[in-house]
């Protein structure tokens, strides 16, 4: 699992992340580019030939790796549980109400249980 206390939160900026993928470009050593992206966290993708392509705001979140790798859970529990803007009382209040929500059966499992474990959100898994 990686460390996602050292993600980059400062606010990004698309004309400095083409600066940034345009010098990776440059780098013609493996070593190199590895030392560019540890600095600037950017490497070059094809889709920045587009010079409609913004690739902050265009960013593609493939929901399955997501949720396998624990990103979802992570930004729930930074953004919503860490920053106070939500509590177990919250949570109980909406465990409370998804557990009488009646779904088709064709319909994937959803988390048994939000308010559960010291933050919420201890057992999501990738399906849910």
């Amino acid at each position: 699992m990686q460390d996602y206390n050292k993600w980059v939160t400062r606010p990004a900026n698309p004309l400095l992340h083409r600066q940034y993928a345009h010098e990776w470009l440059r780098c013609f050593s493996k070593p190199s580019r590895e030392a560019h992206f540890k600095e600037h966290g950017v490497r070059w993708s094809e889709l920045l030939r587009l010079p409609y392509m913004d690739p902050i705001r265009f960013a593609v979140v493939d929901p399955m790796h997501c949720l396998f790798l624990g990103v979802a859970k992570w930004i729930i529990k930074s953004i919503f549980i860490n920053q106070n803007k939500l509590n177990m009382e919250q949570l109980q209040t909406a465990q409370n109400r998804m557990d009488h929500v009646n779904l088709p059966p064709d319909i994937g499992q959803i988390p048994p249980k939000i308010a559960i474990g010291n933050d919420g959100f201890s057992n999501l898994t990738a399906d849910q």
